[in-house]
């Protein structure tokens, strides 16, 4: 592992409104010269923990699921490593108790005919969890082939997901069902979110009403990110264009503000970007992305984990934590096009 460390301040110059925010150091995390892709973050029980796919290619055949850990987010151990068949790949954290699980997908492999070469089919997904950190139980399948469990929460002591269609070819209408389980096993329809604008990869937070609300990527040609907000009893959803393309949102709350990290697009490429979330608990319509920070990043990159600083929590700064991938230096690991990188980092704010 290299460690580096950088010390950036990053004014608001890329959009009206923006924040002067300051990246207070970087360290990449695993570069070995493959695609190290797709990651998410968490604590528990005293630890940080790291997951990330690592594979051959963004869209090869051969995905599994590595995990890290660390005391301080900038040392990092191997803690396990998940695999099965098929792709493993986007893996997110979600822990219950004395339970840290893992959710991924795996995208199955069809077999086509004469000298064609294997493609993929549909995804499956699927978690595995530890009690210790270090040693992880099989791997269980969760929900129906062809529903993506994107992001697991748990919440008063069930756990929910915005499951999203995932099938190949893609097709023109994609559905997000609300859903509930109480193992992360066997899980129950609540209601459908939206079948409109391609919705997928989205994260989600619940208000003391019973609401929930959700951002969403989306798929169609406007690519704006979509707010929805759930009725107290959550069989009614509203909706609105935030304007602002997000891939794979992760949402964190620090003393009652909220920010979100993920994909976005500048001068027709992709960098990985950190947004505070405006007026979160108004309508969908009134809700608004005000940028934070761009990360050092370019090519194929994102799909964060984000979660506040604890040390933070007693001042008057946010500061957050978060993870990340990029392949802004894969020439320095040696690798070629598809070589990325994982980077941890602490982005904070001014007051």
């Amino acid at each position: 592992m290299l460690k580096r460390m950088l010390a950036v301040l990053f004014m608001g110059a890329l959009a009206a409104g923006a924040q002067a925010a300051e990246l207070d150091w970087v360290e990449r995390v695993y570069g070995d010269g493959r695609h190290n892709a797709f990651t998410d973050l968490v604590q528990w029980n005293g630890h940080y923990y790291l997951c990330f796919r690592h594979a051959e290619t963004h869209s090869s055949l051969d995905g599994e699921i590595r995990l890290m850990r660390s005391k301080d987010m900038r040392e990092w151990e191997p803690c396990g490593v998940i695999k099965t068949p098929g792709d493993d790949r986007d893996p997110h954290f979600t822990y219950a108790g004395d339970r840290l699980y893992v959710f991924f997908g795996t995208w199955d492999i069809v077999h086509k005919p004469g000298d064609q070469t294997p493609h993929r089919g549909c995804v499956r997904s699927y978690c595995a969890y530890t009690t210790d950190g270090a040693s992880w139980s099989d791997v269980h399948g969760a929900y129906d082939p062809g529903f993506w469990l994107w992001r697991v929460s748990f919440h008063d002591g069930m756990f929910y997901s915005a499951a999203y269609t995932a099938r190949r070819p893609t097709p023109d209408m994609r559905e997000t069902r609300l859903l509930i389980s109480e193992d992360g096993v066997n899980w129950n329809l609540i209601s459908t979110v939206t079948r409109e604008r391609m919705a997928g990869e989205a994260d989600m937070r619940f208000e003391p009403d019973g609401s929930i609300w959700l951002i969403s990527r989306t798929g169609d040609k406007d690519g704006g990110a979509m707010f929805t907000r759930s009725s107290p009893t959550r069989d009614f959803w509203t909706a609105a264009n935030l304007g602002v393309l997000v891939h794979a949102p992760a949402i964190a709350e620090w003393n009652g503000r909220f920010f979100v990290a993920g994909r976005a697009r500048e001068d027709g490429k992709y960098v990985t970007r950190m947004w505070e979330i405006v007026n979160p608990h108004g309508e969908p319509e009134n809700v608004e992305l005000r940028e934070v920070i761009t990360l050092p990043s370019e090519g194929d990159t994102s799909y964060p984990g984000l979660l506040p600083d604890p040390a933070s929590l007693d001042g008057d700064t946010p500061a957050l934590f978060i993870s990340w991938y990029s392949q802004h230096e894969r020439e320095e690991v040696g690798g070629g096009k598809h070589a990325a990188c994982i980077y941890t980092g602490r982005v904070s704010l001014e007051k």
